[in-house]
């Protein structure tokens, strides 16, 4: 094979250009009669004549010098290209692939070559790029992880959840009555089971350990056709009562507090102070209901005499194979209407609804995870908006080159494909380097999104985010890159011509170029405003009166076993000392029990109002706790009449309650609460006096109303597991050591678990809303800066063309200042119009996430007007940099640019 870097430095002269520059020319040549000997060899001809064959395409040497100066010593390639037509109209078609595939590999080289000859420009249209394609490699995984891949179960989409609907709460738990009656009654379920989520005390070893697990029937592995790694699972009867002393092991807790020990089946555990027996281990990687569960052990349903009144459990059913969901959801409708008339005292008005077990899992955050994936397609149109521009400038800068290639017989069709090609390798390039970003942002994704987004942990670059990532780079390529080229095959040789050397810009580049920068900050407005109102309802959420003030006071759990406590007298005691040895601790300031913490969720129980007729099935009902004396203080709920709880509030004593002034707001409308008589559904007989009203708590959460609440004393209604608050004058994270100490102290075997600032429990609380508001927010910065940069852009080279007008208008007595508002004016005027445009986008997306609004409306003044203002602020800061530098031009070497 012919050494074709020698053949042509000893056949092509050129004088006067830099060794560098003529090592260039040579290099390209020959690769160019390296590709015509390649197509010899493929279409049979030996060595020789493929060399020969490649010689034929050059021609004249002297004519392809004289080429190589008329293209402004640019480029050597319009005489080999012209070649290379004659070769692909005259090649059999069995060659047209090949050429394809030639001109392709050829005209690739070819853009890595120019884009290394312009190292600022490629940079930063690289990170444009990246910008724009990392954003929506990271959110697709997101969204494809959590959203689109099906549960990991076999045939997934025939599990769904079924539960009741009861008047006044909507969606709502199963009773076990009603449970059991499903699973008798329905013929579209091919299993229907239950479970629950719960916690216990494993003792092993030294460190007793607050373990979470959940109560299942025994069916449901066969249900979700999940099998063990080890041993089996329940069998039939093992979720009866006294016979459920059995458990599975997660394999995560397997490998954890016994190292994956094979012999771990048939091994007895201590739960909560009684024994169990290991009967299997589920496969790595299986988790139900929730990542957080260890374990599993029969639910131990009373069949005998199941109750109607408590509502607790969740239920999950695999629908026979060609049963549709709505069929289902018609028959359990039909049961549960028979169950209301059947019942009338317990299910009286209530339904039944079914909803697919990857909606339940997801559906909550479905709207905000679409809501991020339409803005991350919104970042990219501003990339590929700018991108088209700054390719429309830079090709201004070549129009002698095209021009020329077009005179020597480039094709337009040719000379599109071949920008179309450079802006591919450029979207390509960039890609690569935003699926960097987005592999190094899923970990603090996944951080955000710990508390807040379901599945967000199996979220990772795969096959199927690579594939996506590609797609995304060839459309995102083709998208920026087709105006370009179509400005460019557009391309008038005699204009250029004309112009004597000097790059222009035509009425028509200009037009295009304003028009993008329009688009980039309409996009950027529509963005900005989504993330400014969802700014402005989570300053709104923050500001919320919660009822109580979580500054300095840890919060922990604590679960007494029955075993050990098997009487409330035992339960009282303990809790008793517990409250006492907290009290004493230096730096506290009060310390009380609760059963359930505030912002964790409603406990709702019904009443009667003592003295007031009440009807069968309609009995009002309200949300319920029961705390300790010292919990009002600890908390800082207020008492706003009447009296707290004491230590004389004890059991055997006259019943006592709390109650809330939304309670009173409902139920004693205009009338004094005191001394008025409440029966309680909490198992106790008679009625519970009113002797107290405190402020409202927000226990569903700060976007939630505070419902009614009903307060009463620990010991008239004594609870196994209660949270312990304490309040201290400093911080309450360094009582953490000295509060387990005391626990441990009582009791070795009890763990404190759960334990952590309560302010911390309120800040978790917003995890949803805060991981929509800052990726949003992101992204709007984002878009913010690449409008920017294409404001700046455009502006700049703008000036750049105007430089002889500037420095005549200076040279006849302009004064700057005048200059320096024409120039921003320019820019300017392309901004008002983007926002006017945007303002429509803006309002589709405001009504998109209204229901991640709180306390603000999707067309809330403020925010539009701060967007704006920010909008215009940083477009003007855009203008003005390039505008400074047309005032500082000096005339005369303006004038001398001609």
């Amino acid at each position: 094979m012919r050494d074709w870097n020698a053949y042509v430095r000893a056949h092509l002269a050129l004088p006067g250009f830099t060794p560098t520059r003529q090592a260039r020319i040579v290099r390209e040549l020959a690769d160019q009669l390296e590709d015509f000997h390649r197509e010899g060899i493929a279409r049979g001809l030996t060595e020789a004549e493929s060399d020969a064959f490649a010689r034929r395409q050059i021609g004249d040497w002297d004519r392809l010098a004289q080429d190589v100066w008329l293209a402004d010593r640019r480029h050597a390639r319009p005489r080999l290209e012209r070649a290379a037509l004659r070769l692909e109209d005259a090649a059999p078609a069995r060659s047209k692939g090949f050429m394809m595939l030639a001109n392709l590999l050829h005209d690739a080289r070819f853009a890595v070559r120019q884009y290394a000859s312009t190292p600022g420009f490629t940079l930063v249209a690289l990170l444009t790029l990246a910008l724009g394609i990392g954003a929506n490699t990271a959110i697709f995984s997101v969204v494809d992880g959590v959203l689109l891949r099906p549960l990991p179960y076999p045939e997934p989409e025939r599990l769904v959840l079924v539960n009741e609907i009861v008047p006044q709460y909507g969606s709502f738990s199963v009773a076990p009555a009603n449970f059991l009656d499903w699973r008798r009654q329905n013929t579209s379920f091919e299993r229907i089971a239950t479970f629950t989520s719960s916690s216990a005390t494993l003792i092993e070893g030294d460190t007793p350990e607050r373990v979470v697990n959940a109560t299942v029937s025994w069916d449901l592995f066969d249900l979700l056709r999940v099998r063990p790694v080890l041993g089996r699972t329940f069998a039939a009867g093992e979720d009866a009562p006294m016979k459920n002393q059995v458990v599975i092991l997660s394999h995560g807790m397997w490998q954890r507090r016994f190292g994956g020990d094979p012999g771990i089946v048939g091994r007895q555990l201590s739960l909560n102070g009684t024994p169990y027996e290991v009967i299997g281990v589920m496969p790595a990687g299986f988790t139900f209901p929730s990542r957080d569960v260890e374990y599993w052990v029969p639910i131990a349903l009373d069949t005998a005499q199941p109750t109607r009144g408590g509502h607790y459990l969740a239920v999950i059913a695999r629908l026979k194979e060609g049963v549709a969901l709505q069929q289902a959801r018609a028959e359990m409708k039909t049961i549960a209407e028979r169950l209301a008339i059947e019942h009338p005292d317990t299910n009286r008005d209530e339904s039944a609804e079914i909803i697919a077990l990857h909606d339940a899992a997801v559906g909550r955050v479905r709207p905000a995870l679409l809501t991020l994936l339409a803005a991350v397609g919104v970042v990219v149109l501003i990339a590929c908006a700018n991108m088209a521009n700054l390719l429309l400038v830079r090709g201004s800068g070549r129009g002698r080159e095209i021009a020329i290639r077009t005179a020597l017989g480039a094709g337009r069709r040719r000379i599109a494909l071949q920008m179309l090609a450079e802006s591919v390798v450029l979207a390509v390039a960039g890609g690569a380097l935003g699926l960097l970003l987005a592999y190094l942002a899923i970990p603090t994704i996944q951080t955000l999104g710990t508390d807040s987004v379901p599945r967000v942990q199996d979220v990772a670059i795969d096959g199927r985010v690579l594939a996506f990532t590609l797609v995304l780079c060839l459309v995102t390529g083709i998208v920026f890159g087709v105006v370009p080229a179509w400005q460019a095959s557009r391309a008038s040789v005699s204009d250029v011509m004309k112009e004597g050397g000097r790059s222009s810009t035509g009425s028509g580049g200009r037009w295009l170029r304003n028009a993008l920068v329009t688009a980039e900050v309409a996009l950027s407005l529509v963005l900005l405003v989504g993330a400014s109102l969802l700014l402005r309802s989570f300053d709104r959420l923050t500001q919320v009166d919660p009822g109580f003030r979580a500054e300095g006071v840890l919060s922990f759990r604590v679960s007494l076993p029955p075993t050990a406590y098997p009487e409330d007298a035992h339960r009282q005691a303990f809790f008793g000392q517990l409250l006492e040895r907290l009290r004493a601790l230096p730096g506290v300031m009060a310390s009380g029990m609760i059963q359930s913490l505030p912002i964790r969720g409603d406990y709702v129980l019904s009443f009667t109002v003592q003295g007031r007729p009440t009807q069968p099935g309609k009995d009002p009902s309200a949300n319920y706790r029961v705390v300790s004396p010292g919990s009002f203080e600890a908390l800082g709920i207020p008492v706003r009449l009447g009296r707290a709880f004491t230590d004389r509030d004890a059991a055997g004593g006259p019943l006592v309650a709390m109650v809330d002034e939304a309670f009173v707001r409902r139920h004693f409308p205009g009338e004094d609460p005191i001394g008025r008589g409440i029966d309680i559904g909490n198992g106790t007989d008679g009625f519970y006096e009113i002797v107290g009203v405190v402020g409202d708590v927000r226990y569903g959460g700060l976007d939630a109303r505070a419902n009614p609440t009903m307060y009463v004393p620990y010991e008239q209604d004594v609870f196994s597991t209660m949270w312990v608050v304490t309040r201290t004058a400093g911080n309450p994270r360094d009582l953490q050591g000295p509060v387990r100490g005391v626990v441990k102290d009582l009791d070795r075997g009890l763990p404190a678990y759960q334990m952590s600032a309560l302010s911390d429990i309120v800040s978790n609380s917003l995890a949803e809303r805060r991981f929509s508001m800052f990726l949003l927010g992101l992204f709007a910065l984002v878009a913010l800066f690449l409008s920017a940069v294409g404001l700046y852009g455009v502006i700049s080279y703008s000036v750049s063309q105007r430089t002889q007008e500037i420095g005549l208008r200076l040279a006849i007595g302009a004064p700057r200042g005048h200059l320096l508002g024409m120039v921003i004016g320019q820019g300017m005027r392309l901004v008002v119009t983007g926002i006017i445009v945007g303002l429509a986008g803006a309002v589709a997306l405001a009504r998109s996430v209204s229901s991640l609004l709180f306390e603000v409306t999707p067309f809330d003044p403020p925010s539009y007007a701060a967007t704006a203002l920010v909008l215009v602020s940083v477009a003007a800061l855009a203008c003005y940099v390039p505008a400074r530098r047309a005032t500082r031009v000096d005339p005369i070497v303006a004038l001398r640019c001609e």
